[in-house]
């Protein structure tokens, strides 16, 4: 007795989210009838998957290396990959990694490779069947079990590849860590408007591989990425196998990076992380500089005047070096009216619980002289401050609306002659 070929267990796995089956009483229901029922919800699911949420880890995946044998250990773990598909494991995982250079041909002794995970289906639970074609007693056995798991690969690279995570969204992460809108998107009244703005540019012009105007046979016309839609474990940088003393082999693994890969975070403690966002520390906090659009910049608290001293006193420290080019004082003259800037003489900038202070001298003390003085947030050349190694405008005083990376706000304050601290915002 012959067996009939088994279909790949992936056959058996399609998805079909636009096709339900319509039932109705005497209807004699067959192989096809089933693979539609079981195909619709989960190409629903599967397509929900992979657009709304993405490729990514859930939870677990440890990486790990064996302590006697050449193997990667990866624990349990759960992940969705690029087509929907959960891909899962209960029990750990190895790769032997000596075995595996033997059939790749790699004779290097140490090598850079990246840890993938991948969905993979086998049949399983042979049971009797009647196979199309055939009647009477010919049965041949067939499986009536998928079981989906998860496939370790390694692939080796030999220049690091480039993290495609912050080449998502491009133009919605300008726009929000910068303030910049592409072509094509004119600007707004508001940035929340400009936002919602360009949102709808960008989706519409998201579509699976298989609608693009050059697309190839074969990809698909329902997913964001063609197979095999991998999910990236670990960067794993020098890697080598290694014979040790007692000739064994051991795998040698300086580097297991874990932050290459896409991590699925939970909706509610995204909600947490926003409330962060909004309540910026422990203790509250109050004033634009609070609001989650705001970039972080520095902002004026204070502008003190004694005699020819001013002092700036700033809430956020602020970089040195862009003083120069960003504080000027100009004296007026009924005549000539706003002259040149006047030389500012013992500019200094000393930094002190939260902040910094910007102290200097003016040619002649305010009353008699009127002055004029210029912070600058915007421009070419804006005093900034540092938020995570990056510079970040002057945002105005404390208290004015949000400013972001790209735009802050200037500020702009008469200089009149005081014997007493001003109050704050400064002297106007």
């Amino acid at each position: 007795m012959t067996t009939a070929p088994q279909p790949p267990p992936a056959a058996a796995l399609d998805v079909d989210p636009f096709t339900s089956l319509a039932v109705h009483f005497g209807m004699l229901l067959g192989v096809s009838d089933f693979q539609v029922l079981a195909g619709n919800p989960r190409g629903k699911a599967a397509l929900h998957q992979a657009w709304q949420h993405g490729r990514g880890v859930i939870w677990g995946f440890p990486v790990s290396v064996a302590e006697d044998t050449p193997e990667l250990m990866v624990g349990s773990g759960l992940a969705t990959d690029g087509l929907g598909r959960e891909v899962a494991t209960a029990a750990p995982m190895c790769l032997d990694v000596r075995a595996w250079l033997d059939e790749q041909g790699i004779t290097t002794k140490t090598f850079d490779a990246r840890l993938v995970v991948r969905h993979e289906a086998c049949l399983s639970r042979p049971v009797p069947s009647i196979q199309q074609g055939h009647a009477g007693p010919d049965r041949s056995p067939a499986y009536s079990r998928i079981l989906e798991m998860a496939r370790l690969e390694l692939k080796p690279y030999t220049t690091r590849p480039p993290d495609d995570r912050g080449q998502a969204f491009a133009a919605l992460r300008a726009y929000v860590r910068d303030g910049l809108l592409p072509g094509g998107v004119d600007h707004r009244d508001t940035r929340l408007d400009e936002f919602r703005a360009l949102l709808a540019v960008v989706v519409a012009g998201l579509h699976p591989p298989g609608h693009a105007p050059d697309a190839q046979a074969g990809r698909t016309m329902l997913f964001p990425e063609d197979e095999p839609g991998e999910v990236l474990l670990a960067d794993l940088p020098g890697m080598s196998v290694v014979e040790t003393a007692d000739h064994k082999w051991r795998l040698r693994a300086p580097v297991i990076d874990l932050s290459v890969r896409r991590t699925h975070v939970p909706v509610w403690m995204l909600a947490e992380l926003i409330a962060e966002l909004l309540d910026r520390g422990p203790g509250g906090g109050s004033g634009a500089q609070d609001c989650a659009s705001d970039a972080g910049g520095p902002r004026v608290e204070r502008i003190r005047v004694t005699g020819t001293r001013v002092s700036v006193e700033f809430r956020g420290r602020i970089a040195g070096s862009t003083v120069p080019g960003a504080v000027r004082v100009h004296r007026f003259d009924e005549a000539a009216g706003w002259g040149d800037p006047v030389a500012l003489t013992g500019r200094t900038v000393t930094d002190g619980g939260t902040g910094s202070v910007l102290t200097f001298e003016l040619p002649d003390p305010p009353g008699p002289v009127t002055y004029r003085l210029l912070v600058s947030g915007t421009g070419p050349t804006p005093l900034a401050g540092l938020v995570d190694g990056r510079p970040v405008p002057l945002a105005g005083f404390v208290g004015d609306p949000p400013a972001s990376r790209a735009q802050g706000r200037d500020v702009v304050r008469r200089l009149p002659g005081r014997s007493a601290p001003s109050e704050p915002g400064g002297p106007s």
